[in-house]
């Protein structure tokens, strides 16, 4: 659909040069000798599955520290791989909470994802307020009749509440609040909910925009469409930050951090995602 085509084609500035600058230095004076036993990774399927593979073959060229294992399990697992020392780094796609915070020592945010709200292109609705978004994931709104669509049952596809996911967390932290969700339609991964909404006229999931297929379109909030210079300006309100973790990382990994603010890094984070600035 236009909205997938338009955001891949985002492509947005690299680093501001002093920051740019400050990371090349400190991973370029690594010596490229790789440590024997290979990085690992896991969390938060966005990271895992549309930055790390590139970004982390990228850095075993430079520096020649090999990779091994990047897992796409969620951001909650990669947290808890992370704290009992069974990864060399995770990634966590939602703001950390305080009890995260003080259980790491190294948090790097690396980009911004932007979360869309995808319906069936068959719906007629134009744009979603926070409030209808609000009511529509907590089941007090069930027909699109209500939020100015076709007289149509809603049904609200999302990853599994309790699963662990970050965007299950981000979304209800952005919209819900301290409101529970309502009756979903609970799935094992965001890319399966994509796919059910593109079958059904009255679908809707919140999702990363990564994950946008042929088939669903992303409705505005707000009046805002999830684009970069949307978010960028504050107008789009649902987006999250993308940031690396670690318990008392080895120079390996404090490498790998500061590899992943360079130009290089960064374009590749600008592939799906909105990078840092």
């Amino acid at each position: 659909m236009e909205t997938a085509r338009a955001w891949r084609g985002v492509r947005t500035a690299g680093v501001v040069g002093g920051l740019a600058l400050a990371a090349a230095l400190a991973w370029g004076s690594l010596a490229t000798a790789a440590d024997s036993t290979p990085l690992t990774y896991e969390g938060a399927s966005t990271i895992g599955s549309k930055i790390m593979p590139e970004a982390a073959k990228l850095f075993t060229a430079k520096t020649g520290i090999a990779f091994g294992s990047i897992g796409t399990a969620g951001a909650g697992a990669g947290f808890k791989a992370v704290v009992a020392g069974k990864v060399s780094l995770g990634g966590l796609a939602s703001e950390p909470g305080a009890d995260e915070k003080a259980q790491l020592t190294d948090i790097q945010v690396i980009g911004y994802d932007v979360m869309g709200v995808f319906v069936h292109p068959q719906n007629p609705v134009k744009t979603l307020s926070m409030d209808q978004l609000k009511g529509i994931f907590s089941g007090q709104v069930t027909n699109w009749k209500q939020v100015g669509g076709a007289d149509m049952p809603i049904t609200v596809y999302s990853e599994k509440l309790a699963g662990g996911r970050a965007t299950v967390k981000a979304f209800k932290a952005m919209v819900l609040g301290e409101t529970p969700y309502g009756p979903v339609k609970e799935l094992d991964d965001a890319t399966d909910c994509v796919a059910d909404v593109a079958k059904d006229p009255g679908g809707v999931t919140a999702s990363s925009m990564s994950f946008a297929v042929p088939g669903v379109v992303a409705v505005p909030v707000g009046g805002a469409k999830p684009e970069a210079k949307a978010v960028q300006s504050g107008a789009y309100p649902l987006k999250r930050p993308l940031s690396l973790i670690a318990k008392q990382p080895g120079k390996e990994v404090k490498a790998f951090f500061a590899f992943m603010l360079t130009p290089p890094a960064q374009a590749v984070v600008a592939k799906s995602f909105v990078p840092a600035k």
